[in-house]
């Protein structure tokens, strides 16, 4: 098992689910807590054009869901940002949201050290 940490904007998120919604991301929250690096599609995949960031795909109530999130040089996964998966821009409005994210909280590690 890993430990999964989460920003202030996925715990955001989260908290304005609805219920059946928050039950379906936290079931694929389960796999990757208790799976990590070995979680692979169809609920955890690459994002093309980032080198370290990865999603989770989420599915309830007919609507796809994506968590962007990376693994910590300490393993531990760190769920950035989630949103609806609405527009066929999706990925060109959120990697770059999520890029500046994951350098924010790697420097934010180093400071710490």
């Amino acid at each position: 098992m890993i430990e999964v940490l989460v920003t202030a904007e996925f715990k955001e998120w989260y908290q304005l689910l609805s219920d059946p919604d928050a039950e379906a991301v936290a079931r694929v929250v389960d796999l990757l807590e208790a799976k990590g690096i070995s979680l692979g599609f169809p609920y955890s995949s690459d994002i093309k054009g980032s080198k370290q960031l990865r999603e989770l795909r989420v599915q309830s109530q007919g609507k796809p869901m994506r968590v962007f999130y990376a693994f910590d040089p300490k393993r531990n996964a760190v769920l950035l940002i989630g949103a609806v998966k609405t527009d066929k821009r999706f990925y060109q409005r959120y990697t770059p949201v999520a890029e500046k994210m994951w350098k924010e909280y790697l420097k934010t590690m180093e400071d710490k050290q």
